[in-house]
């Protein structure tokens, strides 16, 4: 008899995130999948249990934070938030505060989106802001902590991004020039993140940071 897990997703409504939801749904081992978010959204299914919060507000969705595998896929861009205090709230703050509610809840395992070159010692603000992030929830105490960290993700979003979309069209042309210890550069698919994060939830995974090059290789699994 398949183990039968719950899930809740913190940002379903992203492009990576969309797609895990997607692929939770279809797997037979989670019998419940819980989403929050600032709106009604429209996903449908007899698994789902959607929820109204303020991810800001831990007090209004602590009591759904009741699961065994929390995956975050929050984040932004500096563009759409240009203050620089406000990036940080949703960079770091935001999955900080709500791996530190599900622990209290008991959730003994999180997996979480970050981003290839992520370090708290970084001089990038992108890359610094991640890696304490992961630093951050690490220090939680989670049985388990896993973070995956993407490369430029492909894709198309619901928001435009200029300077995102430039950028993914000269990738594209890169990428097969990207071999040996470069492959980890190349684009990946959302799709692909989101069937390796499931992977790594059911069956553990040796490292705790998992970079993009070994997502594509767990993916295939």
């Amino acid at each position: 008899m398949l183990m039968k897990y719950s899930a809740a997703i913190i940002g379903a409504t992203g492009l990576t995130g969309s797609k895990l939801v997607g692929l939770l749904f279809e797997n037979e081992q989670y019998d419940r999948v819980v989403t929050l978010s600032r709106k009604r959204n429209k996903l449908s299914h007899r698994k789902h249990e959607s929820h109204i919060a303020d991810l800001f507000d831990s007090a209004t969705y602590k009591e759904f934070l009741k699961v065994d595998h929390l995956y975050i896929c929050t984040g932004t861009t500096r563009d759409k938030t240009p203050n620089k205090d406000e990036y940080y709230r949703v960079e770091h703050d935001l999955p900080l505060q709500a791996a530190e509610v599900a622990l209290s809840n008991g959730v003994k395992k999180v997996i979480v989106i970050s981003a290839l070159g992520a370090d708290p010692g970084s001089r990038f603000m992108y890359n610094k802001g991640k890696g304490e992030m992961e630093r951050d929830i690490e220090k939680l105490g989670f049985e388990e902590a896993y973070f995956v960290q993407p490369a430029l993700i492909g894709g198309e979003r619901e928001e435009q991004r200029k300077f995102e979309s430039a950028w993914k069209k000269f990738q594209k042309l890169i990428d097969p020039l990207l071999i040996s210890f470069l492959k980890k550069y190349r684009t990946i698919e959302p799709e692909i993140i989101a069937q390796s994060m499931i992977y790594v939830a059911l069956n553990g995974h040796k490292k705790s940071r998992i970079e993009s090059d070994e997502l594509i290789e767990i993916a295939s699994l």
